[in-house]
C-alpha cells in the first residue's frame, strides 16, 4: 500500500501513526522522522509482519569526526575477516546452520496437508528463518 503526503494526511501521535485508508496503526519506534514527509509505503513480509517505509526530504545527515586513520580488511574462508593491525574475526558458521534449519523447517511443511492450519504455522516458520537468513 502506497500513499502521498497530502494535507497533514500522514500523522504521527506517540505510539501510533495515522494513515488514510487504514486509519491508526501501532508503531514500535517513538522516533518521529527528521524533515518533511513525501510518501509511505506499507508492506507485508511473508512472515507476517508489516513494515512502513517512510520518505523524507530536507534531512541533516550527521558528519562523522575523521580520525586520519586507514585499515585494511581482507575477507577470507577460513577467517571471516583479516585487518591490518593483525586483528583476526573468526568466520561464524550461522549460514550453515541456518541453512540445514531451513531444510528441516522445509520438509516438515512438505508433509503437512495443504489448507491445514498446522501447515501455514509451518509456512510462518519457513518465512521467517528464511528473513532471518537474508537479513
Amino acid at each position: 500500500y502506497r500513499t502521498n503526503y497530502t494535507n497533514n494526511n500522514i500523522e504521527f501521535l506517540d505510539k501510533w501513526i495515522k494513515v488514510p485508508k487504514l486509519g491508526k496503526l501501532k508503531i514500535r519506534d517513538k522516533i518521529k522522522p527528521q524533515g518533511r514527509i513525501i510518501s509511505a509505503i506499507i508492506t507485508q513480509v511473508p512472515s507476517g509482519k508489516y513494515y512502513i517505509s517512510l520518505c523524507c526530504t530536507d534531512v541533516e545527515a550527521k558528519k562523522l569526526e575523521s580520525t586520519n586513520k586507514n585499515v585494511g580488511i581482507d575477507l577470507g574462508i577460513k577467517n571471516f575477516a583479516l585487518t591490518s593491525d593483525e586483528i583476526s574475526i573468526e568466520n561464524p558458521k550461522y549460514l550453515q546452520k541456518s541453512l540445514n534449519k531451513l531444510a528441516i523447517l522445509q520438509r516438515k511443511l512438505s508433509r503437512k496437508p495443504k489448507g491445514s492450519s498446522n501447515r501455514n504455522k509451518a509456512r510462518i516458520k519457513v518465512a521467517r528463518l528464511f528473513e532471518k537468513i537474508s537479513n
